[in-house]
């Protein structure tokens, strides 16, 4: 293997991973709690619910990577990801008027959890398939 090669791949790896951290921190600002709190604390739902995001960033940035001609290109693709990322979350709290998913969340509400998980692991095949 060349030296360029590896430099390259450990290049996409911090900048993917660095994507990554900084969309998982500022998803946190936009929750009305603390996710690393909750999840110290033993929220199984906060945490499922970050699981998925953080899994669907990943995937994300996984599919971009393969199929991109750049790493810009694979960034402008992960940003947009992203952004429809907080769509997708909003229009999860949107659709469910009978209860408010942060509350629910914070609550430890596992059902809420799990679809919430569930809705960021779609947007990102989604996301995957428009990239495609």
């Amino acid at each position: 293997m060349e030296m360029t090669v590896l430099l390259d791949s450990i290049r996409w790896f911090v900048i993917i991973m660095a994507v990554i951290i900084v969309a998982t921190f500022i998803f946190e600002k936009i929750t009305k709690f603390k996710d690393m709190e909750e999840i110290k604390s033993g929220n199984i739902s906060v945490a499922l619910s970050v699981s998925g995001k953080i899994y669907a960033l990943g995937y994300i940035m996984k599919v971009s990577a393969e199929y991109s001609y750049s790493l810009s290109e694979t960034l402008i693709w992960g940003l947009a990801g992203f952004v429809l990322l907080i769509i997708g979350y909003l229009i999860f709290e949107f659709l469910t008027p009978s209860f408010k998913v942060d509350e629910e969340l914070a609550k430890d509400n596992k059902a809420v959890g799990i679809l919430s998980l569930a809705i960021s692991v779609v947007i990102a095949h989604a996301v995957a398939i428009a990239i495609i």
